[in-house]
């Protein structure tokens, strides 16, 4: 390649090779990016090999990856270019256990105008699912030591390589860490969201359950990962909490979560709630219909009862969200 182009050159052509990989030989032009004395593009490198979805780049990766793991404090900092390297090999299911292993245990401490800052958190949690994902015998085991990291990303990433190991054992883990908790929310809402997806019909009472919790923001959590899963069943156990809780923020989330089930029972309980309710309930109800702004046939049936209830303050909201 010869004298590697500047950061600026490298990233330019990077972008040509995104734009049109037909006109280049990924192998010869792409893969040294990789190994650029910037980070920045080694980084960009990384997400190009993945949104062109170049599995014979792969070994070009970890091996890149090894390198920057060299003194990686000085070469990569805020760990741009591992953790992408690392994000790339997960997702093509690349078996690059020394990789994973190595970022897996990985501690960047950098400073900051508070006290230090892990850089490597989030990528700790990318490596833990590479090992689930190309079923290393050991992922497990290293999953389980990442549920106790001191960084949230690192856990909130162990929890969603435990949802992905489609093993009882995982069930189980998750389990205990939502009923634990966590001092940061993001990794008990992961908990919720991984049950659902490792095993949805037996969690769903589990995270259900969990929608009478004293702290409002775990209720909530658990009322939008109930919404993401799509379960039927999901329905009847939201509408109860409504119907009896009187935290306006919850009603409001639980309304929200009910039209991300995407099921008819659900909104028609939201037009119901529009067309019959008082103007606060009305509004939130109409809030959660927003994200059916491109279906048609929910559009005109909620046209249909503002031009009934003739509320300004409806009629404005749906312009605000909806569009004219």
């Amino acid at each position: 390649m010869g004298k590697r182009p500047s950061t600026e050159d490298a990233l330019k052509a990077i972008r040509a090779i995104r734009d049109a990989p037909e006109n280049f030989d990924l192998k010869r032009e792409l893969a040294p990016f990789l190994l650029h004395k910037s980070n920045h593009v080694a980084a960009a490198a990384a997400d190009t090999v993945g949104r062109l979805e170049a599995v014979a780049l792969a070994q070009h990766l970890a091996d890149a990856f090894l390198e920057w793991m060299k003194n990686p404090a000085e070469r990569d900092p805020s760990c741009d270019a591992l953790t992408a390297i690392a994000k790339t090999l997960a997702a093509m299911d690349h078996p690059a256990s020394e990789a994973y292993m190595a970022g897996i245990r990985h501690v960047q401490n950098e400073a900051s105008f508070g006290p230090p800052v892990d850089a490597a958190a989030a990528l700790r949690g990318i490596c833990a699912q590479g090992l689930v994902r190309t079923s290393h015998p050991d992922a497990l085991l290293e999953c389980v030591t990442l549920l106790a990291d001191p960084q949230t990303a690192a856990r909130a990433g162990a929890v969603r390589a435990i949802s992905e190991t489609g093993q009882q054992a995982g069930v189980l883990l998750l389990r205990y860490r939502a009923l634990i908790g966590d001092e940061d929310e993001e990794v008990t809402a992961e908990c919720f969201a991984g049950l659902l997806r490792l095993a949805p019909a037996e969690s769903l009472e589990f995270v259900a359950s969990f929608l009478n919790s004293h702290a409002e923001e775990i209720a909530e959590q658990a009322a939008l990962a109930l919404g993401e899963s799509r379960l039927a069943a999901a329905f009847p156990m939201l509408k109860e909490i409504w119907e009896h809780t009187a935290q306006p923020t919850l009603r409001r989330t639980l309304l929200l979560a009910m039209a991300m089930l995407r099921q008819d029972e659900a909104v028609e309980f939201l037009l119901t709630r529009l067309a019959e309710d008082g103007e606060k309930s009305a509004l939130d109800a109409l809030a959660a219909l927003s994200i059916y702004g491109r279906d048609d046939s929910v559009r005109n049936r909620i046209q249909e009862i503002l031009a009934k209830r003739k509320s300004g303050a409806l009629q404005r909201a749906f312009e605000k969200d909806f569009g004219t």
